[in-house]
């Protein structure tokens, strides 16, 4: 099989299992790669991924010193390494293992034992739908040159049609969703990650909305759009562009909810405790004297089966803000007993911004 008009300029393959290895080397030989480097630890690895621009990772599901679903999250985390392809390869068939990969974000799923056909269809996939198309970078480009040339109103029309592509990625994730349900999980992922590459492009087309009607003067819709924009970094875990985001709406309007907050609750009442804990510790980056985030915190611990973690939030949640009544409600919850400070009604002004900066978890 002649792979030759693909260029893959740079492989990794990360796997301890030198057979495995050396087979998923031979088949990428097809490929003709400029660059092919493997490694059995999953650090050395992610070390190597950050100092070079690679084309696709194919990933085994054992390393040295973790396993393949664990370099899989490390990997998604990092906004460096995020739009890096990563392919399962394994002999783990079992439904729940799939899925785990598919919900981190791997781009392809192959089993073991494969033939070159199969191989070769997953590589390709994974480094298609990875890669943002220049048209969609140009959409961008061109709107951003309005708001520059002060052209808001073709800008803002411009911006809104990118948005309007919303409807198509919750096609293409109702797609998944049935894609799995048949156990098709090769176009299952496909379809997912093409959802995420039309939401990924949210925030721009957010932001540029946000500057056009800045532009205008109309501060209400670009307030609005820049906290949608925050929303989208967040829920992508990047800090920097969330917390710029955050601070310019604050010159605006002291009263915006803490975006990670926000994410934090959506969270934990669609069920993830884990994300909901991973979101409002970034919140607290942002926030750190905010006592409704040690207060949601402390409710997902205590959802979460970790008493004494709770109480040690619900507790400094309650030395920022004696005062709080839902603080005081879940500490004679946990403790058995009266919070012992004196309740202490802080004032209007400041209880005003401090609930604003965040959204309790009721």
């Amino acid at each position: 099989m002649d792979f030759s008009p693909i260029l893959l300029d740079t492989v990794v393959i990360v796997g301890k299992n030198e057979e495995n290895a050396r087979r998923d080397k031979r088949t990428l030989a097809a490929f003709r790669p400029r660059r092919l480097e493997l490694f059995a630890s999953g650090e050395k690895a992610l070390a190597f991924l950050v100092a070079n621009r690679v084309d696709v990772v194919l990933l085994d599901s054992q390393l040295e010193d973790m396993d393949g679903l664990q370099f899989l999250r490390l990997t998604r985390r990092d906004m460096r390494l995020k739009d890096v392809p990563v392919v399962m390869v394994t002999a783990s068939s079992q439904r729940d293992k799939v899925l785990d990969a598919i919900a981190v974000g791997c781009a392809g799923y192959i089993l073991r034992p494969y033939s070159e056909e199969t191989f070769a269809k997953h590589v390709l996939r994974a480094c298609q739908v990875e890669r943002v198309t220049e048209i969609e970078r140009q959409q961008i480009e061109d709107a951003r040159e309005m708001v520059a040339m002060g052209n808001f109103d073709d800008a803002i029309e411009a911006f809104e049609e990118i948005i309007s592509e919303q409807n198509m990625a919750q096609k293409y994730y109702d797609m998944g969703c049935r894609c799995l349900v048949r156990q098709k999980y090769g176009q299952a992922i496909i379809a997912f990650k093409k959802a995420i590459k039309i939401n990924d492009l949210f925030a721009e087309a957010y932001k540029g909305l946000a500057d056009a009607y800045k532009g205008k003067g109309e501060i209400e819709p670009f307030k609005r759009y820049m906290q949608k924009a925050a929303e989208v970094h967040a829920q992508f875990n990047r800090m920097d562009e969330t917390k710029e985001l955050f601070l310019e709406i604050l010159k605006y309007d002291a009263n915006t909810p803490n975006p990670f907050n926000s994410l934090g609750v959506k969270l934990r009442k669609s069920g993830d405790l884990a994300g909901a804990l991973h979101a409002y510790g970034q919140a607290l980056a942002l926030t750190p004297e905010d006592e409704n985030i040690h207060f949601n915190m402390s409710k997902a611990y205590y959802f979460m089966g970790d008493t004494d973690r709770a109480k040690a939030s619900v507790e400094k949640a309650l030395h920022l803000n004696a005062g709080f009544d839902e603080g005081r409600k879940l500490y004679r919850k946990l403790f058995g007993r009266e919070y012992p400070r004196q309740a202490e009604a802080p004032a209007a002004g400041d209880a005003i911004s401090r609930a604003a900066h965040s959204m309790r978890d009721l």
